[in-house]
């Protein structure tokens, strides 16, 4: 297929095409004119996912658009997802799953947004009418980059303990960026019109990633304290989530093979990328 990738310049975007590319799809990239390079291999299409009448006109020609940029507020998502579908070419879509409440949920769960990504239910719905596809990744790491690497690891040097918001026990659905990228692949190759698929690789407790981080050790970092410097993003810690993709897996055949992220930290040297 010819695809078309939004933020394919990003951390997921990147990897998603590359996984296209490998897998013998013709990739574009769309890139702002102020945008960094697409990865080698991978064309340049000009639009800006800012301004959402510019999508129509990238997406042209495309046979699908992959949606892996980030969340922009739900006026600009909204009108993007929109214009998108109303050039007919089929987008499937990244979430995540926060837009699922606490507790557990698989495909067939409806939304409970958190507040810091409250539109996206909306735009679920209007991409899935539309005979769009949504991947709802978990909390995605890997090759360097995301949450992991960034906040959590960042916390434990300045604290010299690694830290968790709120409670222990918190659960939270993750995945390896490279995993995440193969259930593009599939979903663009074996899904139908209309679904939705978890990218979800194991489900990790919050203060274990924490004390993987901290050589064991690991203490709370009180929510009013963690508000006041990260805002609303530090609710999201608190909610305890356990997300199926059995679904996925089973009709999909996705296979993630990256499942033990607290393997990956007790194994890491010093400067070794999650």
């Amino acid at each position: 297929m010819n695809v078309l990738v939004i933020g394919a310049t990003g951390y997921i975007g990147a990897a998603a095409a590359a996984a296209l590319a490998r897998a013998g799809h013709e990739v574009a990239a769309l890139r702002r004119p102020d945008g960094g390079a697409p990865p080698d291999g991978v064309r340049a299409v000009a639009g800006d996912l800012a301004d959402p009448a510019s999508l129509a006109g990238a997406a042209e020609g495309f046979d699908r658009v992959v949606h892996a940029g980030p969340p922009l507020g739900a006026e600009i998502d909204l009108a993007g997802a929109d214009a998108l579908a109303a050039t007919g070419v089929p987008v499937l879509w990244t979430t995540g799953a926060a837009v699922l409440g606490g507790g557990r949920a698989d495909e067939d769960s409806p939304p409970d947004p958190h507040p810091l990504v409250s539109w996206r239910a909306e735009v679920e719905r209007r991409v899935l009418a539309a005979g769009g596809q949504v991947i709802r990744p978990g909390m995605v790491y890997g090759n360097g980059g995301g949450l992991v690497p960034g906040l959590l690891a960042r916390k434990a040097a300045e604290r010299g303990t690694g830290v968790y918001i709120g409670e222990p026990g918190v659960r939270w659905p993750v995945v390896h960026v490279d995993d995440l990228a193969a259930l593009y692949v599939a979903v663009l190759e074996r899904a139908g019109p209309g679904t939705v698929w978890h990218g979800v690789g194991e489900t990790v407790r919050l203060d274990a990633i924490a004390a993987a981080l901290g050589g064991g050790r690991a203490a709370s970092w009180p929510l009013e304290e963690a508000r006041a410097e990260l805002g609303a993003l530090a609710d999201l810690f608190t909610r305890d989530q356990e997300v199926s993709s059995e679904r996925t897996r089973s009709l999909l055949g996705w296979r993630p093979v990256h499942t033990s992220l607290l393997d990956r930290l007790g194994e890491r040297s010093g400067a070794a990328p999650v």
